[in-house]
């Protein structure tokens, strides 16, 4: 048996199956996150309890079963909104931290959208203007973080309380904004905004190893699609999130975000769908014939196929050849799928196959492209990084 060049175990290894994965968010939905995995988030060592001082208020607390759980509120978290936290007294500092050294006050740019009614979905966002791929449309921050542990923790009653002060706390248009949202799913008004519209964060929160229910209101307004024209990322260091255009978006246009995992088949995003969120979905893509369905369906059945068998590479089965074939087939699935925003590891995975090979100025364009598609869609600013240090050791190697 042939030896195998070196960036070829290096492509097999561990490193790149971590990254081969689909796409991680800090960031998703409470019934469901956004795209695929949970993403890790860096632990940091506990400091004391308000060490940073950015609450408005002080903090009102219920303690039950030896936890203890308080609402914390900031009058002016981010461009002139409030915010309100319900987490443990450690987490509540551990977030607070890098927030007290952000200026991100002032007033808000002009969005390239307005929320419109519309037929059968209540609300939506429609563009205003011409939108180009890339291009940030919105940057939304929460008015309402609270810890998804302390239901188990606090009684119903006591847990209502600090959701009615976090409600209570925040000023009068961020309060009658969180109140305008959907509700769909049942219990108090604020209960059921929480559940029918929030995303399920990880934070850092000085190790305590919480996720948290985000609501923000602005993006709650932006309906599911199954191809979505806009991506959701969200930011950890500022707790903002960003939603930006994955094609160009037409004036007069609905923007469209994913709600679920967008290489889903359609029986189980409909599943999906109903269960987290009480709708069905009535996108285009499923409204579209069944025939044209079927053949959707089939294109992501491949798709995850041909991408497990490449995940799952090892220096004995490495191939250059057949790797090269199985990615261009991934590629022009998801060219037709819409899950271009899912290829970083394929990007990577040729430009280790291309550099084993001493093809350098391919590897270098597969790692360009690589790099391009993590900071575009995936990486932000308080986020594991690891991808983006590997390719620029990976460039670094090959002189560029």
């Amino acid at each position: 048996m042939k030896s195998v060049p070196s960036f070829a175990v290096l492509l097999c290894g561990a490193a790149v199956n971590a990254s081969a994965s689909t796409l991680q968010h800090q960031c998703a939905h409470t019934q469901q996150q956004i795209l695929s995995d949970r993403a890790p988030v860096c632990q940091h060592e506990p400091v004391q309890p308000y060490e940073y001082r950015i609450w408005s208020h002080d903090p009102y607390c219920l303690s039950r079963k030896g936890k203890e759980y308080c609402t914390h509120t900031t009058l002016n978290f981010h461009r002139g909104h409030g915010l309100s936290l319900i987490s443990t007294p450690t987490a509540a500092n551990a977030i607070a931290a890098p927030l007290s050294f952000t200026e991100s006050r002032g007033r808000a740019s002009v969005e390239p959208f307005e929320v419109r009614a519309i037929a059968g979905k209540g609300f939506g966002a429609i563009a205003t203007q011409f939108i180009p791929k890339t291009t940030t449309i919105l940057l939304d921050s929460p008015r309402i973080i609270a810890s998804a542990q302390f239901p188990s923790y606090l009684s119903h009653g006591q847990g209502a309380e600090l959701f009615n002060h976090a409600l209570r706390q925040l000023p009068d248009v961020d309060r009658k904004l969180v109140l305008s949202l959907d509700k769909s799913l049942g219990g108090s008004d604020i209960e059921d905004v929480m559940k029918t519209n929030a995303f399920a964060c990880q934070l850092h929160d000085g190790g305590q190893d919480d996720s948290y229910m985000c609501l923000f209101p602005s993006v709650a307004r932006i309906n599911h699609a199954c191809r979505p024209n806009a991506h959701a990322r969200f930011i950890p260091t500022s707790l903002v999130m960003e939603i930006k255009a994955l094609q160009d978006i037409k004036p007069g246009e609905e923007i469209g975000i994913s709600y679920g995992r967008v290489d889903l088949p359609h029986a189980e995003r409909q599943k999906l769908y109903k269960e987290g969120w009480n709708f069905g979905c009535t996108c285009d893509m499923c409204t579209d014939s069944k025939y044209a369905i079927a053949g959707s369906d089939q294109r992501r059945a491949r798709f995850a196929q041909v991408r497990k068998k490449l995940e799952n590479l090892t220096p004995e089965t490495y191939n250059a050849q057949q790797i090269v074939s199985w990615e261009q087939e991934v590629m022009e699935l998801s060219s037709k799928e819409g899950l271009d925003v899912l290829l970083a590891a394929d990007y990577e995975r040729l430009a280790y196959v291309y550099a084993s090979h001493g093809m350098v100025k391919e590897a270098k364009m597969w790692a360009g492209k690589a790099m391009e598609s993590l900071l575009e869609w995936k990486v932000v600013d308080g986020g594991p990084r690891n991808e983006v240090r590997r390719i620029e050791e990976l460039l670094l190697e090959l002189g560029g």
